[in-house]
């Protein structure tokens, strides 16, 4: 039995305002960690893997979608001859902008942009970066997002996402309030099962992390209500 993933994975609602509100919400506190130990620590293990695969060379361009406030765009323009970063947040691209400024970072170009939205004809950006980075962005979100991140690459594509996640707060507020799980993972698995009914030969690799971070009661409210709707 054939098993169509296009179908299923276009049958999970999305809403591109919520989202472009969620992460305006949270720019100050993902700009906050990117100087963090385990942020460096991240963003060096990637470097690492991209660097064995050659997937990173000096005159690489390295387009980054769902940049953030610039955690893996900033790494990749002092190592690459240019960046093209883009957000759904418009925080986000703010703090992005003002973080690059701030390193004498000039190869960077960024854009406020939710990436099922874009169209890559009108910026330029079809088969125009040696890599294309995705590092757990829910812009990747169906069929036609995939499709249009393979298209602005003429090399090489990234794409990380959980396969599945613990959140012990969120998990606990749901149960009491009655309210059913969604399963962490989609991305990855329509992701990797389209790539193999489209032709390619996609490599995975997994990693098991464990973090925990603090919050004032009234900012986790405002998140866990976010999340909740």
């Amino acid at each position: 039995m054939e098993i169509h993933f296009d179908l299923l994975w276009k049958t999970e609602s999305k809403d591109i305002k919520n989202q472009r509100q969620f992460w305006d919400f949270r720019a100050s506190e993902f700009n906050s960690r990117l100087d963090s130990q385990r942020t460096v620590m991240e963003v060096e293990e990637v470097l690492k893997f991209l660097r064995d695969k050659r997937a990173l060379e000096k005159n690489s361009s390295v387009l980054d979608i769902g940049c953030g406030p610039g955690k893996y765009a900033l790494a990749f323009a002092k190592e690459v001859k240019r960046v093209t970063g883009t957000d759904i947040s418009p925080k986000m691209i703010e703090y992005a902008k003002e973080n690059a400024e701030s390193r004498g970072l000039r190869n960077i170009e960024l854009v406020q942009a939710s990436w099922p939205e874009v169209k890559s004809e009108e910026f330029g950006w079809k088969k125009n970066f040696d890599l294309v980075f995705a590092a757990f962005c829910p812009g990747i979100d169906s069929p036609e997002a995939l499709k249009k991140m393979i298209e602005a690459s003429c090399k090489h594509c990234f794409l990380s996402g959980f396969v599945s996640r613990e959140d012990q707060v969120l998990e606990g507020l749901k149960k009491h309030l009655g309210i059913k799980n969604k399963a962490w993972g989609n991305q990855i698995y329509f992701s990797f099962n389209l790539l193999w009914q489209w032709g390619y030969y996609p490599e995975i690799t997994y990693k098991d992390r464990q973090w925990t971070n603090e919050y004032h009661i009234e900012q986790m409210a405002d998140i866990l209500v976010t999340r909740l709707n």
